[in-house]
């Protein structure tokens, strides 16, 4: 576990980048090893060197960030993705995550809180920006439901609600989910109320990181 985080810089503004290049390289735990400005060359770069963390722009240019996700699992399995972006879209949030994102914070962050995401998905564990998800995102509710996080009767899904969860994941609303089960938008709703419960969550957000960072998906 020791040495420094070795990280690979994806974004196609030029002084962003660098900007932020020169400001991590005064960490003493992190290492850059490598940057690009596109799709292609940000799988290429995280192929050849296997960095631990990858520090993508979501709005790269000719492959969008998330759209890489699945190739850069695939070429480098000990890469953990961390999401830059400005855009504050919560749908854009579990998107990126369901891509197999571990992270996920504005351009606005400061420093240290960067590092701390940096820290926080190469140990991985999964980091959303607290200041971003205030107004919908109880960290202990959802990270932690119940008793030093074991289930208990009231969390278990039935084959149903786990189906239902597993479809929301995808960023469809209640009327694609009764589409695609055949049911009523009436008996959807009142499947999510009983997973909102059971999981100790109040939105839609909170049951899908829920799922993700259990691995319900």
């Amino acid at each position: 576990m020791g040495g420094k985080i070795r990280i690979v810089i994806a974004g196609d503004r030029k002084l962003f980048r660098e900007m932020l290049c020169l400001a991590l390289r005064k960490e003493k735990g992190i290492k850059i090893v490598g940057e690009a400005d596109n799709g292609p060359q940000a799988i290429e770069a995280i192929s050849n060197l296997k960095p631990d963390v990858a520090l993508l722009e979501i709005g790269l240019s000719d492959m969008d960030g998330i759209g890489i996700l699945p190739t850069i699992r695939e070429k480098s399995l000990k890469t953990k993705a961390l999401m830059l972006t400005a855009d504050n879209d919560e749908t854009m949030i579990f998107k990126a995550l369901k891509a197999g994102a571990r992270g996920y914070v504005s351009k606005d962050v400061n420093l240290c809180d960067l590092i701390k995401a940096i820290q926080s998905v190469h140990q991985g564990e999964l980091w959303v920006e607290r200041k971003k998800m205030a107004r919908f995102f109880d960290r202990e509710a959802v990270f932690n439901p119940g008793r030093g996080g074991r289930p208990t009767k009231k969390e278990i899904l039935t084959p149903r609600e786990k189906e239902i969860l597993s479809i929301l994941i995808s960023g469809c609303t209640n009327k694609d989910i009764a589409k695609a089960l055949y049911i009523s938008e009436k008996t959807v709703k009142s499947h999510l109320n009983s997973i909102f419960k059971k999981l100790n969550v109040s939105r839609r957000l909170q049951a899908i990181l829920y799922a993700i960072e259990r691995g319900l998906k």
